[in-house]
């Protein structure tokens, strides 16, 4: 048997919580001296420490605890791996979620910081023609989940074409059909350059693939940006910035063009990536 101290050690659990455990009945000795007070557990009580403390993580109540160990038959192993996932998951989304929202403080404070600097964009203004593309809408459902849906979106994109013995010639890109800001149910759409409209292809009734051309724009400001997508938001900023600066506003969806090819490959090569940020403009009418 191991001694309070030692069996604190093997549970990494301090001294103090398992005279607590005890206490409330959570976690008995396996024997107490008598005449010395002292506590003695075994090796087999290292599994319900673990129980305890991983529902515990769960954000149980010590009670609810008890209530679960101390039924007939205690919580299988399996069961707690499943719980102890779905609480992983969750975790991993809300620091999903902070990151995206220190990324919009980060890019908000470079914009104050940097607000009387000139633009370390080179922002031009060009017309486009129409382009023949391939595509899929999605709604997401939060900002946090911006990237994966453009992961899964453009990679099922690829493979439907492939499927149905298509070639495109690019570009990939991300067009985000937001008509006023929000975070939660943004409309996108992934597109894939084509030579033209395909003639013939036969789509089932539920098949989402899109043939479209999208239309040409007279006005569009634009700028390239070289880094990481998620520190992509301050470009962006700055170009919408821009526009309004210049008595313009978006007269259409924002395009995010990747120039250096799949923003997602299934090999990736760890190259810094290459992106044309588009917004269509129009002149504010005073």
């Amino acid at each position: 048997m191991f001694k309070i101290g030692d069996f604190s050690k093997l549970g990494q659990v301090s001294t103090r919580m398992l005279r607590h455990y005890d206490k409330l009945g959570l976690l008995v000795p396996e024997h107490t001296d008598e005449w010395t007070s002292y506590r003695y557990y075994t090796i087999q009580q290292l599994s319900r420490l673990h129980r305890i403390i991983a529902l515990k993580d769960l954000g149980l109540s010590l009670q609810q605890i008890a209530d679960l160990l101390n039924q007939d038959d205690e919580l299988p192993s399996e069961q707690l791996r499943g719980m102890l996932s779905i609480k992983r998951k969750e975790l991993e989304s809300e620091m999903a979620e902070m990151e995206q929202r220190l990324a919009q403080v980060e890019a908000r404070l470079h914009q104050l910081e940097h607000e009387d600097e000139p633009s370390p964009y080179e922002i031009v203004v060009k017309s486009i023609p129409g382009l023949a593309v391939a595509s899929l809408e999605a709604l997401v459902p939060h900002a946090r989940e911006m990237s994966y849906y453009c992961d899964t979106m453009s990679n099922s994109l690829y493979r439907r074409l492939k499927e149905k013995g298509l070639s495109w010639t690019g570009p990939e890109m991300i067009l985000y059909h937001l008509k006023e800001y929000k975070d939660t149910d943004l409309p996108i759409e992934a597109c894939i350059g084509l030579d033209g409209i395909p003639e013939g292809v036969m789509l089932e009734a539920d098949d989402e693939l899109i043939f479209r051309e999208l239309p040409p724009h007279e006005l569009v400001a634009s700028l390239i940006y070289e880094g990481p997508f998620s520190e992509m938001t301050s470009a962006v900023l700055e170009l919408i910035r821009w526009a309004g600066v210049h008595k313009h506003v978006p007269a259409g969806p924002l395009r995010e063009i990747h120039r250096s090819g799949p923003a997602h490959p299934e090999n990736p090569t760890g190259e810094i990536p290459v992106v044309e940020l588009q917004v269509p403009i129009a002149k504010i009418e005073n």
